[in-house]
């Protein structure tokens, strides 16, 4: 597989499901194995909060405006992986007690490095950052 992944998902349930399959196969092919190694499965948990969020918040209940889709984009540098994970929606504050919810962000900043936030007039964008081949025995990285 390329060193990016570029995925444009619709605005549905579904496609966080999605999100997590090309996100895992690609990874997969950067570490050179089928095994689910931590780190893939680190990397998978946080696209898949970022999608999800997209897929809830952006778009407002129904996701009916004309570009209401989920932008993932991945890079590979090495060792070194950037995810982003974009909508163009439209930014909305979290409630001041979000209830048994939003931990979404804090969840990527607790598996992922670098994590990054930027809501914006074209909609928000979230950043991260990972390393593969750190697991002994399962990643053998692809140069």
């Amino acid at each position: 597989m390329p060193p990016t992944l570029c995925v444009e998902l619709p605005v549905e349930p579904a496609s966080a499901g999605r999100s997590r399959r090309e996100t895992r196969r690609w990874l997969a092919s950067l570490c050179g194995t089928d095994e689910q190694c931590p780190t893939v499965q680190d990397l998978v948990l946080a696209v898949n909060e970022a999608v999800s969020n997209c897929i809830e918040h952006a778009y407002g209940a129904a996701g009916s405006e004309a570009a209401a889709t989920v932008l993932l984009h991945g890079e590979a540098e090495g060792y070194r992986v950037r995810m982003e994970v974009s909508d163009r929606g439209c930014w909305r504050d979290p409630p001041t007690d979000p209830g048994h919810r939003g931990r979404g962000i804090g969840m990527i900043e607790a598996v992922a490095e670098d994590v990054r936030v930027e809501p914006g007039p074209d909609g928000t964008t979230v950043t991260f950052r990972g390393r593969i081949g750190r697991c002994p025995g399962l990643c053998t990285p692809a140069s």
